[in-house]
């Protein structure tokens, strides 16, 4: 599980070899065996000995912004790869094979936004024509990227991400168009959103990509050797590349809770310019959301929770990797 640290003034510290997390006049312990990572959300306190034992048994610490960006995470100073399979990563980084994988993720990607569209035609019969014909016509689209099978450059990169981001305006525009009064918005906006839907969507991608990173460290890979997204100082550029698939995850998880009414306004604050989640908001998504990642679904063939899935699919590339350049 996510041990979530979401309490301003909270403590984090070791007894008898275990976590201790104080609030208040509240307190509880818990084994390290039962955390996969920590998310520290709010202003609080770790200790020395908390942040070892977190090293010691392999549990990243993420510290995230209002927005649920990571901005920093730490982790045991020693990475987990065999330098061969970080040397194949940056041959498989410009090769065909790597486009090609890419170019798979982006085909994953539409197939889990056509499960949300057809999500919401159950529900919003009316706009069951419109609903068709957008999913019609992202399919279709999909013939596009046979050609875009190729090894990265700049013009592929820039070729990929238009094809992309045409995707995402045809998708977003009939999500809004089915949201019930008071929950539509004017497309994505990120940094800051410019509405509540766009508040829960970029604080919970922020969660996603920290599951991703992990994945990538867990399958031996380096998350900061991107193949689409080009190499950013201190950026996890491959969980750019791999989160692709799984955002529409995040964007059901959402739709389900506005349209179950679950939602309240008390779950956000506005900001100069923008709309953030409030912390009674984070208090509701974050357990929520980690809740919703243990369900198990069905994709690729697999049976599995969806981080699980994620997991697998970090593992799948680092066998593609490892099988594909023979001889870095």
């Amino acid at each position: 599980m996510q041990l979530v640290l979401n309490t301003h003034g909270l403590v984090l510290k070791v007894k008898n070899k275990v976590f201790f997390v104080t609030a208040g006049n509240e307190s509880r312990a818990i084994s390290p065996e039962q955390v996969s990572s920590i998310a520290v959300t709010a202003p609080c306190m770790l200790s020395s000995a908390a942040v070892a034992l977190a090293a010691d048994a392999e549990i990243p610490i993420y510290f995230f912004d209002r927005v649920g960006d990571a901005r920093s995470c730490l982790r045991s100073p020693y990475f987990e790869s065999l330098a061969t399979l970080r040397r194949k990563q940056v041959y498989f980084s410009d090769s065909k094979a790597g486009g090609e994988w890419v170019v798979e993720q982006f085909r994953h990607k539409t197939a889990h936004q056509v499960q949300v569209l057809k999500y919401l035609k159950d529900r919003k019969s009316r706009h069951a024509s419109d609903i068709d014909s957008c999913t019609l016509e992202l399919e279709e689209r999909l013939s596009e990227l046979k050609k875009k099978s190729q090894a990265p450059s700049s013009a592929w990169s820039a070729s990929l991400m238009g094809w992309e981001g045409h995707q995402a305006k045809l998708y977003w525009q009939m999500v809004a168009a089915c949201m019930p009064e008071g929950w539509t918005f004017e497309g994505r906006s990120r940094r800051p959103a410019k509405d509540p839907f766009n508040a829960m969507v970029n604080y919970l991608y922020g969660m996603l990509y920290a599951v991703v990173e992990q994945a990538l460290f867990a399958a031996g890979l380096d998350p900061h050797l991107g193949i689409l997204h080009t190499d950013q100082y201190d950026r996890p550029t491959l969980s750019f590349d791999l989160i692709e698939p799984f955002r529409p995850w995040v964007d059901r998880f959402i739709v389900e809770k506005v349209l179950q009414k679950e939602i309240e306004p008390s779950f956000f604050e506005p900001v100069e310019g923008g709309v953030f989640l409030s912390d009674n908001g984070k208090r509701f998504l974050i357990p929520q959301f980690n809740g919703w990642m243990q369900r198990q679904v069905r994709w690729l063939s697999r049976q599995l929770t969806r981080e699980a899935q994620i997991y697998h699919a970090a593992a799948d590339l680092a066998r593609t990797i490892n099988e594909t350049m023979k001889r870095p």
